[in-house]
């Protein structure tokens, strides 16, 4: 075999390698992120995780697919992301339900030892809203008013220890209120009782009361949250009746599978940190109520455990377990 036909064999060698790593860092550059939200399509949290996500991709380097897994109230969708490899590119965004709240009540195919909190990126507080001739015109006569007559007056929730019941639960247990809680599947069949008269309080999101209020079908007056709201500025706050520590938000947060290099979790991090900044995505937050309320690290940690822990002695107060 001659030098040169050595030689030109090595190029090719070399030209070969070289496309080969142009291709791998080409098709690293374009690795779609799957974000895998636990409802179904069209919910709140599946529309700021889309809005978010769509400016999100501008910075991470890559698509981002938002793929609803619905089911168990979210833990199907969790436990899929959980269970997927830790290489970043498989992620969740959830809200309250599968990570504070079913876990409580139910047996899950994880624990908080399986995922990785990456970033939250919002917070909204739950409202409570009555009819227009309710006999309340703030949060403070809503809650006397309920005090006076335990057991008269109905309140819907997202499901039988649902988020929504144990935010109301926290405050309504301060205030020595017996309220009767009526289960719904979601914030969207809440809000058909309400408006149909089966129940006489809505406990529940912002979004789906929000064009309701508007009109005057609904009547705003308290908030789960410690300050007050953009959306509803007569509604009374928590720290407007003295108990602020009895918060409980509608949060929005991006888990990772544990193992998940650090790396990755830093460039998720600033990628979804920018998307938050974006005139498009304020936008959609300022329209629904919500705010940007960019969380990471131990700070994010520690709230989900000190929510955890609030809630289970709910749970155990209501005998839910």
């Amino acid at each position: 075999m001659s030098i040169a036909f050595m030689q030109i064999i090595q190029r090719s060698i070399q030209a070969l390698l070289g496309l080969s790593l142009c291709w791998a860092l080409q098709s690293h550059a374009q690795t779609v992120t799957k974000l895998i939200v636990p409802t179904a399509p069209g919910g709140g949290t599946d529309a700021l995780f889309r809005v978010a996500s769509k400016d999100a991709q501008r910075f991470i380097g890559g698509p981002i697919s938002v793929q609803n897994v619905a089911g168990a109230g979210g833990t199907i969708g969790l436990a899929q992301v959980i269970n997927s490899v830790p290489d970043g590119f498989t992620l969740a965004g959830v809200w309250p339900s599968p990570v504070t709240v079913v876990p409580q009540t139910s047996k899950v195919p994880y624990t908080p030892n399986d995922y990785i909190p990456v970033i939250q990126l919002s917070t909204a507080p739950y409202i409570f809203c009555v009819s227009p001739d309710f006999p309340a015109t703030d949060g403070k006569s809503f809650i006397e008013e309920l005090r006076k007559n335990p057991k008269k007056y109905t309140y819907g929730t997202d499901g039988l220890g649902g988020p929504a019941q144990l935010a109301a639960e926290r405050i309504f247990r301060t205030q020595n209120i017996q309220a009767v809680d009526v289960p719904y599947k979601g914030a969207g069949e809440t809000i058909i009782g309400f408006l149909s008269n089966q129940i006489d309080i809505y406990v529940g999101s912002i979004p789906p009361v929000l064009q309701h209020a508007n009109i005057g079908k609904a009547k705003c007056l308290l908030l789960s949250s410690a300050n007050k709201n953009a959306q509803f500025p007569n509604a009374t706050s928590l720290k407007e009746i003295g108990i602020a520590k009895e918060e409980t938000l509608l949060w929005r947060i991006i888990l990772a599978p544990k193992g998940t290099k650090p790396e990755r979790i830093n460039q998720i991090i600033k990628a979804y940190s920018q998307a938050m900044k974006e005139p498009d995505t304020l936008r959609y937050l300022d329209e629904v109520g919500e705010s940007s309320a960019v969380l990471t690290g131990k700070e994010l940690q520690e709230k989900l455990n000190q929510e955890y822990a609030a809630f289970s002695q709910i749970v155990k107060t209501l005998n839910l377990r």
